[in-house]
């Protein structure tokens, strides 16, 4: 038996440094997940490595936070987890944001998330040297980790197809949504961000980064072919880091009045965001598990999507499904939706009760489940 399985009281460190990223699913991921493992599990002593972040999660009793300076990237990895590790104990490490680092090989085992391989799907997208790191350090970094957690089957696929990984070595654990979060009235939500942006209009609303993958050109594009009385109704809402960037996209459209690029949105008004929306659209050509489509319903708003694998995996039957490459198909779907209420009603309905089968809990049992079994 491994000396790691005999400790009488595991404890598990977690790299936390995404968790003041609320503008990135891996910063959602790990907030909600080391959240919801602190009020299910009182006995395991949790540590959560920041690479000097400002934390703040509350008081807990079996939670220490241990910060260091600001590092350097590979710096962080190398030098502090590993003294960390060996100073306090640390019976195994959750590496909640591979690819994003690879770590140097650890004293005890370690599991990592693989939330996407965007670097290596979309290579023209990224530096050659973030690239070239994903090529050469993947295959033997998820060999070293004694598991791998893959936030969908569609990634457990790639990960399998790009690395050659043995399947038996991965455990799909899908994210979760808060389902305490209750959805506002359409009009207030509607007046908060007519007061914070000045949208006079009703809404159709995307998310997307300035990054082609997430496709917002081919939306924008059949936006251009929509029935004018759409584009005089209505607005189409952007969202995301960089998204102001698609000026000059929305420009050569000839979008100017019927586009509103947001760029970041913070926290406290996405719920307003989404619940003042009439259509959510997730025209993106590849996600690890796409988060935003599931929120949406959740907040009781119709979603169409790309119809990409792990798109009709995590959504199933709630959502309406385009060719994320036809802007005709996309046009079409926007106008079936707003021209038929009762359709764009019954989705909604759906996608409430598709939402609830996700929860953040869900998602820190089965990871908790995963601890445990790796250390008895």
């Amino acid at each position: 038996m491994k000396e790691y399985k005999k400790r009488f009281r595991p404890s598990i460190g977690i790299d936390g440094r995404e968790i003041t990223n609320n503008g990135t699913g891996i910063g959602r991921y790990t907030k909600n997940l080391i959240n919801n493992l602190l009020k299910i599990d009182e006995k395991t002593k949790y540590y959560l490595l920041t690479n000097g972040e400002n934390i703040q999660l509350g008081k807990y009793n079996n939670l220490t936070v241990l910060s260091s300076k600001p590092m350097k990237k590979g710096i962080w990895e190398k030098h502090f987890v590993p003294e960390m590790v060996r100073k306090h104990k640390i019976s195994l490490f959750h590496n909640t944001r591979s690819g994003n680092t690879f770590f140097q090989p650890l004293d005890i085992p370690y599991i990592t998330t693989v939330h996407d391989i965007i670097p290596l799907k979309f290579q023209h997208e990224f530096p050659e040297k973030v690239v070239e790191r994903w090529k050469n350090a993947l295959s033997p970094y998820l060999e070293q980790a004694e598991h791998i957690i893959s936030v969908s089957n569609k990634t457990a696929e790639d990960l399998i197809e790009w690395s050659g990984i043995n399947k038996k070595k991965i455990t799909t654990i899908y994210q979760g949504i808060d389902n305490s979060v209750k959805k506002l009235p359409k009009d207030e939500a509607r007046q908060k961000m007519k007061n914070h942006y000045g949208l006079e209009h009703p809404y159709l609303l995307t998310i997307g980064r300035n990054q082609e993958y997430k496709n917002i050109k081919t939306l924008l594009q059949a936006c251009s072919i929509l029935p004018d009385q759409i584009k005089q109704e209505y607005k189409l809402v952007i969202t995301g880091n960089g998204a102001e960037k698609y000026e000059a996209i929305i420009s050569e459209y000839n979008l100017e009045e019927f586009v509103k690029p947001l760029g970041y949105v913070p926290e406290e008004l996405l719920q307003s965001l989404y619940c003042g929306s009439e259509v959510f659209i997730f025209p993106s050509l590849y996600e690890g598990f796409g988060l935003p489509p599931l929120e949406a319903m959740a907040f009781g708003v119709p979603v169409i999507s790309s119809n990409m694998e792990t798109m009709t995996e995590v959504l199933g039957d709630a959502a309406i499904y385009f060719d994320p490459r036809n802007p005709n198909d996309i046009a079409e779907k926007i106008t079936q939706m707003l021209n038929e209420p009762l359709l764009c009603h019954k989705m909604a309905k759906k996608g409430v009760e598709h939402a609830e089968k996700y929860s953040w809990e869900k998602t820190a049992r089965k990871t908790l489940n995963l601890y445990q079994n790796i250390l008895e």
